[in-house]
C-alpha cells in the first residue's frame, strides 16, 4: 500500500505523523523507487501508534519503549508456538514429562516447594 492507501485506511492518521513514524524507525515499510510500500503488519502498527498517541496520550520518548515491549511479546509468543509444535511433535513419553515438569512449576516457572 502507498501512503495515501494508508491513510485511507487508517482514520486519524496525518501524513505528517505517518511520516516521522517511519523516519523514527517505528514503521519499516519496503522501500521501492516511487516512495515506501506498506503491509498489513504496518498497517497494524500504525493503528497502535495513532492509539497509544491520540488515544491514550503516550509521549513521544516513551513510545520506543512500549513498541520495544511489545515487540518482545510477540517474538515471544511466535517461540511458544514454534516450542508447542515442536513438541507436538516428539514422542508421547517426551510430551508426558514436559507436561509434568510445567505442571510442577508455579506462576513464573518457579518450582513448587514441595519438590
Amino acid at each position: 500500500m502507498t501512503e495515501d492507501m494508508v491513510l485511507s485506511q487508517v482514520r486519524r492518521l496525518t501524513k505528517r505523523d505517518l511520516r516521522l513514524w517511519v523516519r523514527q524507525g517505528w514503521v519499516r515499510p519496503a522501500l521501492r523507487e516511487d516512495g515506501p510500500v506498506f503491509d498489513d503488519l504496518d498497517i497494524a502498527r500504525l493503528r497502535l501508534l495513532r492509539d497509544l498517541r491520540k488515544d491514550m496520550g503516550v509521549p513521544v520518548d516513551v513510545l520506543p519503549v512500549v513498541l520495544n515491549l511489545m515487540d518482545k511479546l510477540h517474538q515471544a509468543r511466535r517461540d511458544v508456538q514454534l516450542l508447542l509444535r515442536i513438541l507436538e511433535d516428539q514422542p508421547g513419553g517426551i510430551r508426558e514429562a514436559v507436561g509434568q515438569s510445567l505442571r510442577s512449576r508455579g506462576p513464573g516457572g518457579q518450582r513448587n516447594s514441595d519438590d
